[in-house]
């Protein structure tokens, strides 16, 4: 299995530190979408007890990363079509709703701040720095989340991000590139809308924007045979 050990924040706890291991792993397909988790394995990798890991298993499986069956043990869960569906789902309603309350709170500073991302994204994408586009691609849609000043919605919309991820870990490069062009041209439009207060525009284009990435999705998917679904490419790792 050979995880990385967590490195991004010092640990409190040992569950903490499994936790966060297997957590990145999962979301980086480093543990693939139906992998079994052994718990001696685990325990062997991360040099800890079971007991932790069967606590940080609990709290993966509250947040749908893993599935756990009695009298049988844990594994990874898997990234099917209906995954997918339930993931963009999930981000437009957020997105729609963190966008609408946005228009009446954000300021020409907070507009700013999301040209300069922006800014930095097509910087990313001419230099078809994937992953650097990807992380600035979450810190805009966080913005303005934040810019709403409700903690559930960001909270929200940052796990729905995650699981988001975890799609452009699993699936190839070349379909990863050719998405982030047209999402790029996307967020432009969202700020011009922003700072036009055109609701009915700004919600179109959100909803445009989601919907297209579960497109360009299903039609990967289908392109596959069904036995190589939850294989992955994983050309991130």
């Amino acid at each position: 299995m050979l995880l990385t050990p967590s490195s991004q924040k010092p640990h409190r706890t040992k569950e903490e530190y499994v936790y966060d291991t297997l957590r990145t792993a999962i979301m980086r397909c480093q543990l693939a979408p139906g992998q079994k988790l052994v718990l001696d394995t685990l325990s062997s990798e991360l040099g800890v007890s079971p007991i932790p890991i069967r606590s940080a298993l609990q709290r993966l499986e509250a947040e749908g990363l893993v599935n756990i069956t009695p009298h049988t043990g844990a594994h990874v869960s898997e990234l099917s079509s209906e995954i997918v569906t339930e993931i963009f789902l999930i981000l437009e309603s957020l997105e729609t709703a963190a966008c609408q309350v946005a228009i009446t709170k954000a300021t020409s500073a907070d507009h700013s701040r999301l040209e300069k991302l922006v800014d930095y994204m097509a910087q990313a994408l001419s230099d078809a720095n994937a992953d650097r586009w990807y992380d600035l691609n979450n810190q805009f849609h966080l913005t303005i989340a934040h810019v709403c000043q409700m903690k559930m919605l960001h909270r929200f919309t940052s796990r729905a991000l995650d699981s988001r991820d975890r799609l452009r870990y699993f699936y190839s490069e070349p379909f990863i590139s050719a998405r982030m062009a047209k999402a790029h041209a996307e967020h432009g439009q969202i700020i011009k809308f922003l700072r036009e207060k055109n609701s009915q525009a700004l919600a179109d284009v959100v909803a445009q924007h989601n919907r297209s990435a579960l497109e360009a999705y299903h039609k990967l998917i289908e392109s596959r045979p069904k036995d190589n679904l939850h294989s992955g490419n994983n050309t991130h790792q």
